[in-house]
């Protein structure tokens, strides 16, 4: 396994997945299907498709959203991302454009675009998205959808950028394209200061003070922080299952848990504690409980049975703390191979609960990213 991709790689490609936390398995329908949308093998469709979100995003800390009907309509040529004055960002998606099913207007094959709260879709040809077979280039966006963090086509390494004011910094390092591809993740913290991301090797990056150190090996952001990067290990190579809370000056220990556990949260608003799902009967599979895991010592805090999710629901991974009862999820409606509707509850780890926050439509499930959520590698 090996992030979210592996929750998505029933949906999306095989080697390029979202990478949280990972089941590499897949249809072959579906595999093909994705790979024609990735290479572009299959003939174009000239129609039109609605970018439409009913807007609920991960919130900020404390922040809790009621769901806000949004309709995104794209016709004609969308512009690029303008230098400044960019409201919030609902989400962000590649587009694919010689593909067997609806393209969007005004498609950039493999390019990123971002979608505003307020319905505006621009194209950001600054951010290297995707140029061939699985080598796909990470983005994210802070929680309150103000900052975003691409991998830089001119600069050739990551850069940070506030939408208002169009204030730009690029990272402190060269990275060569080569060390990102398919399994590559971003992480980034609230304020825009840290970036953390898996590659060959990783890097965390302090874009203020300019300075770098060693993401530890086989291990993967889940959240940072001022003080703190929160990272998990899968499970993979024969390594058991384990959370870390490294402090940003380095050190800390990593503690193990169970097997069962292959889907972490970031880090709760206290410090202490991780959400977490457990395997069920197949590898693509959940048991459908949520488990709060202490942070410093792996054992279990709590644990309930999840209420409230749709029937056929595909989960993908968890995500950030809405408040200190409350943490994300990310589903796909189905496991169809054509799925577009990414969908974001939050749940009770307390009852179990699970109350819808918003529905996403990418061109296609595993090809957008949302607040607060690492990019997908697909």
């Amino acid at each position: 396994m090996s992030r979210l991709r592996e929750a998505l790689d029933d949906v999306a490609a095989d080697a390029p997945a979202l990478n949280l936390a990972d089941l590499a398995i897949a249809g072959s329908r579906r595999r093909r299907r994705i790979r024609m949308a990735a290479a572009g093998s299959a003939s174009a469709m000239g129609l039109v498709v609605l970018a439409g979100v009913t807007l609920g995003m991960f919130p900020g800390p404390g922040a809790v959203q009621a769901d806000k009907p949004i309709v995104v309509t794209q016709s004609g040529t969308i512009a690029d991302l303008p230098s400044r004055g960019v409201g919030p960002i609902s989400h962000a998606y590649r587009t694919f454009c010689l593909v067997g099913g609806p393209v969007p207007p005004d498609c950039r094959n493999g390019g990123w675009r971002v979608v505003t709260r307020t319905g505006e879709t621009y194209h950001v040809p600054q951010a290297l998205g995707w140029k061939s077979g699985p080598n796909f280039y990470p983005l994210a966006i802070s929680r309150d959808g103000r900052i975003i963090a691409y991998y830089s086509r001119s600069a050739r390494t990551f850069k940070v950028r506030d939408l208002a004011s169009g204030a730009e910094q690029a990272a402190p390092v060269a990275i060569a394209e080569a060390k990102l591809g398919a399994r590559s993740r971003l992480e980034l913290s609230d304020d825009g200061r840290y970036l953390a991301f898996t590659a060959h090797p990783g890097l965390i990056i302090d874009m203020r003070a300019r300075t770098t150190m060693p993401l530890p090996a086989g291990w993967d952001p889940r959240s940072i922080d001022g003080t703190t990067v929160t990272l998990a290990r899968y499970g993979e190579s024969g390594q058991k299952p384990g959370i870390w809370v490294m402090p940003l000056a380095g050190g800390g220990s990593p503690v193990t848990v169970g097997q069962e556990y292959t889907r972490f949260s970031a880090l709760a608003f206290d410090g202490t504690a991780v959400a977490a799902l457990r395997q069920g009967r197949s590898p693509s599979r959940y048991d459908g409980t949520i488990t709060v895991l202490d942070a410093r010592t792996g054992q279990v805090k709590k644990m309930a049975t999840m209420r409230g999710l749709p029937k056929g629901s595909h989960i993908l991974t968890l995500g950030s703390w809405l408040n200190a009862t409350e943490v994300t999820l990310a589903t796909l409606a189905s496991k169809e191979w054509n799925e577009n509707r990414h969908i974001t509850y939050a749940v009770n780890v307390e009852t179990g609960q699970v109350r819808r926050l918003a529905v996403y439509r990418p061109q296609l499930g595993g090809h957008d990213v949302v607040p607060g959520a690492a990019a997908p590698a697909l």
